[in-house]
């Protein structure tokens, strides 16, 4: 874990939202699944929660791929959208990560980058009272690369007007490491506790 090397201390931290801050995978499991249903496509949970690190998009074309059909993606994809803003009382904050944005808060800049639509990482981050804590949000809607391309992480960063090779980032999923690496950031998986933790400590004792 990069970001406990040297005296290094980050001037900015950039956390993901689903899965990071938010847990979410069950709206969204329960969203595609009943957006995909009237498709005829049976959405597995299992094969679901193996690729939460994809976007919309991504997802939709192992859809295709998988099922070997073609997809009204914009129907299907609207009506996920819908379905997920219903489901908002199925999310809970990530406690370790959400209290160490709460300290942060107001000490470092932060923002949020997420591959998620600005309509339901806002709305995933208002419903948990996470929303106030961040400076920027930057969404799939801003980008026209998804993670693993870095483009979520340097509009954040640059947004916060923050050089990334200063900056620390926060994921949970392969995809999103990736982009922050390439973006320059040091990086946190926090599926690791021990990573999380010492990251956790790292920024609690800068001056």
């Amino acid at each position: 874990m990069s970001a406990s090397s040297g005296r290094w201390a980050p001037a900015a931290v950039v956390f993901d939202c689903d899965g990071t801050l938010v847990d979410s995978a069950t709206a969204n499991y329960q969203a595609w699944r009943d957006a995909l249903r009237p498709a005829g496509v049976a959405l597995d949970q299992a094969w679901y929660l193996d690729r939460t690190g994809l976007s919309a998009t991504q997802l939709l074309d192992h859809l295709e791929a998988e099922h070997r059909r073609w997809l009204d993606r914009r129907v299907v994809h609207a009506e996920q959208r819908r379905r997920y803003l219903d489901n908002l009382h199925l999310l809970a904050e990530i406690k370790a990560v959400a209290d160490l944005a709460r300290r942060l808060h107001g000490c470092l800049p932060l923002a949020v980058a997420s591959g998620g639509p600005r309509s339901s990482v806002e709305g995933a981050l208002r419903h948990t009272g996470l929303l106030r804590l961040f400076d920027v949000v930057a969404t799939s809607d801003d980008v026209t690369r998804p993670k693993p391309a870095p483009d979520l992480y340097l509009l954040a960063t640059a947004r916060l007007d923050v050089d990334p090779y200063h900056a620390l980032a926060l994921d949970d999923t392969a995809e999103g490491l990736t982009a922050a690496r390439r973006a320059g950031l040091r990086t946190v998986d926090v599926r690791n506790r021990h990573a999380l933790t010492a990251a956790s400590q790292l920024l609690q004792q800068r001056p």
